[in-house]
């Protein structure tokens, strides 16, 4: 079964992650989205970067809250991965919906959503902007900000991000907001999307680095794979039928580290 392909902060394992250079490597590599994560800047103004400060993926130190987007856009972005990027700038959501949106589709991450006051609003008002919302979605492990975010912007597929499982009660009632379900990949089962898809559920799974759990998703028939890396297929049949063998000598693995 085909799916659709999602680089995970861009091509996050071939450039600094969250910056323009893993979103155009991830262009360049055929992906279908780039998945990406935002918070919020001392100004209120949305600044795409994973962690709640600087310091793994800059040259500063701090936390973004106290950091207006002038200073933020001081600091070098790219030479923690390679001095080959270095000079890249944090970019701001509006700079990269201005630059992506309708070349690739867009998964944005509501970081925190509820640790800081406004963010949703300010993320649903900005993307009102943006005529090819059918590409944009928007995903959170935050399941009172996403219903808050959903009625300010209907038309936006809503998803909730996972890192436990859910029970049939929970996932009919986030069905009122939610249209796709980010799932970490051990959680994953046949069973669990066969009840999801009852619901009207899609199913991406995150993060996929191993040939191997490719096909493991594929197999599943999850609808998009997360992934760091170039989008892997199985090269052959042969790795979905040594999936189950392989997936039991990494949890052994992880059990024995």
């Amino acid at each position: 079964m085909p799916f659709q392909s999602i680089a995970h902060r861009g091509a996050s394992a071939l450039a600094p992650e969250n910056t323009l250079a893993s979103f155009e490597k991830a262009i360049e590599l055929g992906f279908d989205y780039i998945e990406l994560d935002v918070r919020l800047s001392k100004d209120k103004q949305l600044v795409v970067i994973h962690d709640a400060d600087v310091q793994r993926t800059t040259d500063g130190e701090g936390q973004i809250e106290y950091f207006t987007v002038k200073d933020l856009k001081k600091l070098d972005a790219g030479s923690w991965f390679s001095p080959a990027f270095a000079g890249e700038k944090i970019p701001l959501l509006n700079e990269v919906l201005t630059r992506y949106s309708g070349k690739i589709g867009i998964i944005i991450e509501m970081k925190s959503p509820e640790n800081h006051p406004g963010m949703t609003e300010i993320l649903a008002d900005t993307l009102k902007w943006f005529k090819s919302s059918s590409q944009i979605k928007v995903q959170s492990f935050h399941v009172n900000e996403l219903k808050k975010f959903h009625q300010l912007a209907p038309k936006i597929p809503a998803g909730l991000l996972l890192s436990k499982p859910l029970d049939l009660f929970h996932l009919a009632s986030y069905r009122d907001f939610a249209s796709f379900l980010s799932v970490h990949h051990l959680l994953l089962s046949k069973s669990f999307i066969n009840q999801a898809e009852l619901f009207g559920y899609e199913i991406y799974s995150w993060t996929i680095s191993k040939q191997y759990q490719f096909a493991d998703m594929q197999r599943l028939g999850v609808q998009g794979i997360i992934s760091d890396d170039e989008k892997r297929l199985p090269d052959s049949i042969m790795y979905v039928l040594i999936t189950p063998f392989l997936k039991g000598q990494d949890f052994l693995k992880t059990l024995l580290a």
